[in-house]
């Protein structure tokens, strides 16, 4: 069996309990899910053609980072630590509603626009840390004149081609535009669905042909659990590119019309990934039906070679009854004659096998083996 990404999925109670929060609580109020990691920051200063990458360092030392470059990236991961998250949120004047979204993990990829900024949320998938199953976390980017923050639930992201075309000394991004640094980061969360609906993609060909060389009982659990995957990527996808036609609608100084025009090409990526997903959760549906049939109809194989057997049967069955009745020949002509022949038993299998082939003779002018 080929392997495939699959999406890692947490179900916990307590997860969700967490993540709904308090029936009647006041909005604005943080409060840390119990599994999430220890937050860690890291602080991308841009500007006059250069720039500098420090990691693991403290809040204090990331917000130095901003009075330091025209253009700084703070990503914090994991978000265990409200104060520090408050604290991030006051130096950038983020709306306290806008940080309870950061810290409950169940947002809907979405885009709110405020004066100075603006605040995208997104479902991130990537590698696993072991090379495993692909994981999915909720991202969330800030981002106005000047800056660039992101939260990630985990360590691990999708964007390590964006940090390597920085190091590179990538023109556009170390030009200090922040809306151009979001563009970046956005089109990699983008891409980084292509190599899953790919790998995806490939194994539902894969599993079509396998279906048609033999039907397998494993191979109906696979498809649900693909079908599952696709679904949960549908309810990921189609808000994404709403929130990225949001983005495109801004109206702010800090957004310029050359990172539209990019952003144009991001929301294309999302409609192009729609499209597939479209598609293959309609080849998985089919493929389940064609299971089906192509099951039912191996059954009906099996049902019809039984019941010639069967009919083949049921006359040797009763010439076989027939000849063992312990009927005495010397009181009668007419009982088993047979019986005290020395070629009874050869004539009676001959008669039996003639009755055989007979029927099958018949069985096979009338088309039904």
């Amino acid at each position: 069996m080929v392997a495939i990404p699959r999406l890692r999925r947490r179900r916990r109670k307590a997860r969700e309990a967490v993540r709904r929060g308090a029936v009647g609580a006041p909005p604005g109020v943080l409060v840390a899910d119990p599994q999430a990691r220890p937050s860690v920051f890291s602080a991308l200063g841009i500007g006059e053609g250069r720039s500098e990458l420090r990691t693991g360092i403290s809040l204090e030392e990331a917000l130095a980072a901003r009075k330091a470059w025209p253009l700084v990236w703070i990503d914090c991961t994991g978000l265990a630590d409200i104060e520090d998250i408050q604290a991030l949120g006051a130096a950038f004047g983020l709306h306290p509603l806008s940080l309870e979204d950061v810290v409950n993990t169940d947002q809907r990829p979405k885009c709110e626009v405020f004066d100075d900024l603006a605040f995208v949320v997104l479902r991130m998938v990537h590698s696993s840390e072991d090379g495993g199953e692909a994981e999915s976390e909720q991202l969330s980017i800030f981002f106005g004149e000047g800056f660039v923050l992101t939260f990630q639930e985990r360590p691990g992201d999708a964007f390590s081609p964006v940090r390597e075309r920085i190091a590179r000394g990538a023109p556009r991004i170390l030009t200090g535009h922040g809306d151009y640094l979001a563009y970046a980061l956005i089109d990699a969360v983008v891409d980084a669905y292509f190599p899953l609906v790919d790998a995806q993609t490939a194994r539902i060909e894969t599993l079509e042909d396998e279906i048609f060389a033999d039907v397998d009982a494993v191979q109906v659990p696979e498809l649900h659990a693909m079908a599952r995957d696709m679904l949960q990527q549908k309810r990921w996808l189609r808000p994404t590119r709403d929130a990225i036609g949001v983005i495109m609608r801004i109206d702010r100084p800090w957004l310029r019309a050359e990172t539209k025009t990019y952003l144009r090409d991001v929301q294309d990526h999302a409609d192009q990934l729609i499209d597939l997903n479209d598609t293959d959760r309609d080849t998985v549906s089919g493929l389940v039906d064609l299971h089906m049939t192509l099951s039912s109809a191996r059954t009906n194989e099996v049902i019809n070679l039984l019941t010639i057997v069967s009919t083949i049967f049921i006359p040797l069955s009763f010439l076989a009854g027939v000849w063992g009745m312990n009927f005495d020949p010397a009181k009668s002509r007419w009982n088993m004659p047979l019986t005290q022949s020395p070629y009874g038993y050869p004539i009676a299998l001959g008669i039996m096998a003639l009755v055989a082939i007979g029927l099958l003779g018949y069985f096979r002018r009338r088309r039904w083996i």
